[in-house]
């Protein structure tokens, strides 16, 4: 394997363009696509899936399809962050080896540990002490100590999600995984190598899919097993080292025609396929999954663009506290359960109860952001040897 790397490294190395420059590294339009994906997400846990429940709001059958459709698809922002962060952590990666000719993991570490640790074990501690208050909140000391050691997806695929606050978190878990491993592997092989690192990424998580459809009917086990998501991180990887610090020069025709293919195969994948649903079918699993990564690196490529556009939108400054946005979006919601009542009694009662959520979490994530996390953005910023976005 390492030879055969080697020599594609040399033939990539003989034929490809020198890696673009190693100054900042940043693009404000991926900052609005983390909120674009940290949304998806937010509708996924504030909007049914079902058609019923919104005809029985008075909502005409084919918005209620529409709307119900738009809240099974916001579960795949979740890929669209996986692909993002492997993206940018790969980037961020060769641009540090291109510049220093080597990669200082251990600080690789520190920065990681300063911008996710914060913000994820004081939510987790705070989830810990609210099951005492609010009643329906458990997480048990087996659950909580999984996701203490960034494994909370291993519980959720063996035990289930647990009945607290905390479950979104799954998705954490898994970016940590790649995290603790992906630049020990940058650091070893030259990025030809790292082509064909991704590609058995891709293999594995066919294989994994293969198996799991084989022996299991239910999405929960699935869709936070570690294996089943490596496309997405796979793709993230790929558009890295392809496109060599560039940003595409797609026209603005091209870049519509991305954005709906990716947004029809997230669609697709949740209505048609339905790979969030029970009971699965392995047909569906093996087709489903990789149209989900397949449409997010649509988005992504959509919109990674060689002008700084939208850099003073506000919708930048939400993509970066959507860190924050997707931790807490669950609390929000859970206390506008608690402070509108009767939602189900009209569309407006029930769309109030989705706008005090969201206004809840933008005030949460904004107060966090502030107070918890920029003291140790500061200090990430002693470890950072290629600048990125702005206040980490």
């Amino acid at each position: 394997m390492a030879t055969i790397a080697s020599t594609l490294d040399e033939t990539f190395t003989a034929v490809a363009p020198a890696r673009v420059g190693a100054g900042r590294f940043y693009h404000p339009e991926l900052d609005i696509l983390r909120f674009f994906a940290f949304f998806m997400v937010f509708l996924h846990h504030a909007l049914p899936h079902e058609v019923p429940f919104w005809t029985h709001l008075g909502v005409p059958l084919p918005i209620a399809r529409l709307l119900a459709g738009v809240g099974a698809m916001g579960a795949f922002g979740v890929s669209v962050f996986f692909l993002l962060s492997a993206y940018l952590i790969t980037e961020l990666l060769l641009r540090e080896k291109a510049r220093f000719g080597r990669l200082d993991v251990k600080s690789f570490y520190k920065r990681r540990i300063l911008r996710i640790w914060p913000l994820y074990f004081g939510f987790l501690g705070f989830a810990w002490a609210l099951q005492w208050i609010i009643p329906g909140q458990h997480i048990g000391w087996r659950a909580g100590l999984s996701f203490t050691l960034l494994a909370g997806n291993w519980w959720i695929v063996f035990q289930g999600f647990p009945s607290s606050i905390i479950f979104p978190l799954w998705s954490v878990s898994i970016e940590e995984q790649f995290y603790l491993l992906w630049p020990a592997v940058v650091r070893r092989i030259g990025e030809r190598g790292m082509i064909v690192a991704a590609g058995l990424l891709l293999v594995v998580a066919n294989v994994a899919r293969v198996y799991l459809g084989m022996h299991h009917r239910w999405e929960t086990p699935i869709w936070s097993n570690t294996f089943v998501q490596l496309d997405p991180i796979a793709l993230g990887i790929l558009t890295a080292v392809l496109l060599r610090g560039e940003a595409p020069r797609f026209s603005r025709h091209l870049r519509v025609l991305l954005v709906i293919t990716g947004i029809a195969s997230l669609a697709l994948a949740a209505n048609y396929f339905e790979i969030k649903g029970d009971p699965l079918t392995t047909a569906r699993i093996m087709i489903g999954y990789p149209m989900v990564a397949f449409g997010a690196l649509a988005i992504l490529l959509a919109v990674l663009s060689r002008e700084a556009i939208l850099g003073k939108s506000f919708l930048v400054y939400f993509g970066r506290i959507s860190y924050g946005l997707y931790v807490f979006h669950v609390l929000g919601l859970m206390i506008s359960d608690y402070t509108v009542h009767n939602q189900t009694a009209s569309l407006a009662r029930y769309a109030l109860r989705v706008g005090v959520a969201f206004t809840l979490t933008i005030i949460l994530a904004s107060l966090s952001f502030r107070f918890l996390e920029t003291p140790f953005l500061n200090i990430k910023q002693r470890y950072t040897h290629v600048q990125s976005r702005p206040g980490g």
